[in-house]
């Protein structure tokens, strides 16, 4: 799995009422601002306050809010860089930056105890960790 700014999710969200000014967010930028209308629930269960920003992780789970009125560049930036996951190698299911036949029999034992999904063991992208992760991993480790 490859660290990407895509992996970190990061919005707003603007009460109804002052949509007109939720555009000081949009212009310019790629935040997106969930315009919350009356009673304002979103706002309400998120716990907004103006100019808020929130941070999900690379699987959508909430991780941190803060806000932006004081501006604080390296605040932001250091979020965000600590929500990137770190570079691996697909396929080292050990860890250890080497494609090999150790990581084949992890792969193959957590496929047969049906362990917790492993982005990183998913070879071919679709969701799932397989017979067909398997055969990935060993055609790329005799290659």
């Amino acid at each position: 799995m490859n660290a990407g700014i895509d992996n970190v999710k990061i919005f707003a969200i603007g009460k109804s009422q002052y949509n007109s000014s939720n555009t000081n967010w949009t212009n310019g930028n790629s935040i997106p601002v969930l315009v919350d209308p009356l009673p304002y629930n979103s706002w309400s269960s998120w716990g907004a306050g103006q100019r808020d920003l929130f941070f999900l992780n690379a699987n959508g789970d909430y991780h941190t809010d803060f806000n932006i009125t004081s501006w604080n560049y390296n605040q932001i930036y250091n979020t965000i860089m600590d929500l990137l996951p770190e570079d691996t190698l697909l396929g080292d299911t050990n860890g250890d930056g080497i494609l090999n036949v150790l990581d084949v029999v992890i792969l193959v034992n957590n496929v047969l105890s049906n362990s917790d999904y492993d982005a990183n063991s998913d070879m071919n992208g679709d969701g799932i960790v397989n017979v067909l992760d398997i055969v990935l991993l060993i055609g790329i480790i005799l290659s």
